[in-house]
């Protein structure tokens, strides 16, 4: 077995005696792990020799650069990596990765292979205008897409469609469809070296931050110019992009410095929200239906947390609705056992009350409350007054605000793609498998129960309970109590036997109850 570089290094400090590795050893124990130890030098030389990987290649060497700008959209950031060990001793040459062209200005989008776990998957050729025109009316006329917002809901269409979580897109964060490069670092992914993924993971994200700051450099260059000749590749880049804005092209550049963004593509894990989706819509969309809201709502765990009932952001949000608990402590319970921002039932119970309130406060316009949704209605209205409109087009393109950043400006338009995506998935994807929707009843404890008890009267086993009802995770783990009054999730074949059962035990209760007295 070939030895990591820095254990062949402790290894050669290891021995106590000064001639171990020339000299008559002191003992035949020590002779042997000499023997043993410089045979694993050799070897790891050799093998070092054999692969080329004598030192980082100069596009990973300028990759080293500190990172100038953050990720900070809920799903944009790599795996968390722990700290790089010594390993990074290790010198290992990685395959460069590619940039893309935007391409921006493509109509008919390319068909594209991607096979995956679940089965082969195809991204179909589709007329993106069509789609994002809503050509076969399949959504209500409230959420069609605003002129002064076409551009902003095309760059995250294009984030759920067309790009996937290892091509990074370098764009403006002003002007989010002014996209510089998109960068594939898909052969540094799927490299053999380093083994560690984390590693590779780190490997990827200096490498795009690398070029991010190359793109800084070059609006600085742009910038800075008094004619357009000779220009380098990123120059070119960062020139052809701003064309789209109009006026000066060094005007735009100066202007443009320090917004530089990296978005990861979501393509995957919104193909995965797809494929989990259908499993609660048609419950979401009775639960919104009933309230008199629009149905279209209930597309918003697409952008919140592609349907994954875990999610967990690093703020706190949980659920597929990414309620913050205090939030969600206004509507559903939250405590150290019982969590119901994990379920997607209760979860969207809240999230309708949510929203509707958000929709009388902010003038029953669904652009303003949707975006509260993000940002709070109080932050809204306080846009709105200092703007002197209730146009979100132009809050979005003109309202400066240290707390209404990136997220809060983009949430609407994000929302309008994953709507519009989702409408015609059957228009840009072929082969994705889909969940069955869940069938559910829900019973009301008549008095607590403790959970393993509860488990057995309903006939659930361990992955059954959770299915149903994510919310019961941590009392399930602690083999807690179940308290009284809790709505619990039921398939409907069982409705009636569990309901019999509870009847029982009220009645014996009350018996019991009357005899005492």
């Amino acid at each position: 077995m070939c030895m990591p570089a820095r254990d062949a290094f402790e290894s050669k400090k290891r021995p106590k005696h000064p001639n171990s590795w020339g000299a008559k050893s002191e003992s035949m124990v020590d002779g042997a792990i000499t023997l043993l130890l410089a045979l694993s030098v050799a070897l790891f030389a050799w093998d070092k020799h054999r692969s080329g990987a004598d030192s980082l290649s100069s596009t990973d060497a300028a990759s080293d650069s500190a990172p100038t700008g953050a990720l900070s959209a809920k799903n944009e950031t790599l795996p968390a990596s722990p700290p790089m060990r010594a390993e990074r001793a290790q010198a290992i040459a990685l395959p460069e990765a590619e940039p893309i062209e935007p391409n921006s200005a493509q109509t008919l989008v390319p068909a594209i292979r991607d096979a995956d776990a679940e089965g082969s998957v195809s991204l179909l050729e589709f007329d993106r205008e069509a789609v994002l025109g809503d050509a076969g009316g399949r959504i209500d006329d409230e959420f069609s897409i605003p002129p002064g917002l076409k551009d902003r809901v095309g760059f995250w269409f294009d984030v759920y469609t067309k790009w996937d979580e290892h091509q990074r897109v370098i764009h403006n964060a002003l002007h989010p469809w002014i996209v510089y490069r998109v960068v594939d670092v898909t052969p540094i992914i799927a490299s053999k070296t380093p083994k560690r993924r984390w590693m590779r993971n780190q490997k990827a994200d200096e490498f795009v931050d690398a070029e991010a700051a190359r793109i800084r450099a070059a609006l600085k260059s742009v910038a800075a110019r008094k004619h357009l000749r000779n220009l380098n590749p990123y120059e070119r880049d960062v020139v052809n992009a701003l064309k789209a804005l109009g006026g000066k092209a060094q005007t735009r550049a100066r202007a443009a410095i320090g917004e530089t963004r990296v978005q990861m593509g979501q393509r995957n894990f919104f193909e995965q929200g797809l494929r989990i989706s259908p499993r609660y819509l048609p419950e979401m969309e009775r639960i919104f239906s009933a309230k008199k809201l629009p149905i279209e709502l209930t597309r918003l765990p697409l952008v919140e947390s592609s349907f994954n009932k875990f999610a967990t952001s690093k703020d706190g949000a949980a659920g597929i609705w990414q309620f913050m608990g205090n939030t969600g402590g206004k509507f559903m319970l939250i405590n150290g056992q019982i969590d119901e921002r994990r379920s997607p039932f209760k979860a969207t119970e809240a999230a309708a009350r949510l929203l509707k309130e958000n929709h009388m406060i902010l003038y029953r316009k669904w652009p303003l409350a949707l975006t509260a949704y993000n940002h709070g209605p109080g932050g809204v209205r306080k846009a709105t007054k200092a703007m002197g409109t209730q146009d979100l087009s132009r809050i979005v393109g003109k309202y400066r605000s240290k707390m209404f950043g990136f997220a809060s400006s983009n949430f609407y338009t994000s929302f309008l793609a994953a709507l519009h995506a989702q409408s015609y998935n059957d228009k840009i994807w072929s082969g994705l498998r889909k969940e069955a929707a869940l069938d559910t009843h829900v019973v009301k404890l008549p008095r607590p129960y403790g959970v393993k008890r509860l488990m057995k009267i309903a006939g659930l086993d361990d992955e059954k309970l959770l299915l149903y009802n994510p919310d019961l995770n941590k009392v399930l783990k602690n083999r807690g109590v179940v308290p009284r009054g809790f709505r619990l999730h039921l398939p409907v074949d069982l409705r009636t036997r569990v309901e019999r059962l509870f009847a029982g035990a009220t009645s014996g209760e009350k018996r019991l109850a009357r005899r005492k007295s």
